[in-house]
């Protein structure tokens, strides 16, 4: 699937776009996304914040880790937060002998509109193999893109 506003931002931006199955552009820093308006924008664990809130990209639906600068949800319409803690839209929420799964713990509007309610979701075998909040984020991807 390829869209043409959508980012994901950090190091591991191409590897984790590469497990999700989409095409996106891919940033090492927010400075680089600012000045746009994005469908979708992600931040991987270890992207940075932006330098000052007049430079932070603008974005329909922002995707980030919960441990995040909150600071960056007033420029989105909607924030799903990925993580570990309760307030967090999608985390992990436990094994199985089939594998990890997911709980989206709030509804999500995808990229084209659809809703999606909270349940509880398998992970994909397309990302068994990456780290926990890298699977989380890379599945976010995947069900925001309709993939």
């Amino acid at each position: 699937m390829v869209f043409m506003c959508l980012a994901v931002v950090g190091a591991d931006a191409r590897v984790l776009c590469r497990a999700a199955g989409i095409t996106a552009v891919v940033l090492p820093t927010l400075r680089e996304a600012a000045g746009r308006d994005w469908d979708l924008l992600a931040l991987t664990r270890g992207a940075a914040p932006p330098d000052g809130t007049s430079s932070a990209p603008r974005a329909h639906s922002l995707l980030l880790p919960g441990s995040c600068a909150p600071s960056l949800a007033r420029h989105a319409e909607q924030v799903v937060c990925y993580g570990f803690s309760p307030r967090d839209t999608l985390t992990l929420s436990g094994t199985t002998r089939t594998g990890r799964m997911l709980c989206l713990q709030r509804s999500v509007v995808t990229i084209r509109g659809k809703l999606i309610e909270p349940q509880e979701l398998p992970l994909s075998p397309a990302l068994s193999s990456l780290a926990d909040e890298d699977a989380m984020l890379a599945a976010l991807l995947r069900l925001l893109c309709g993939a």
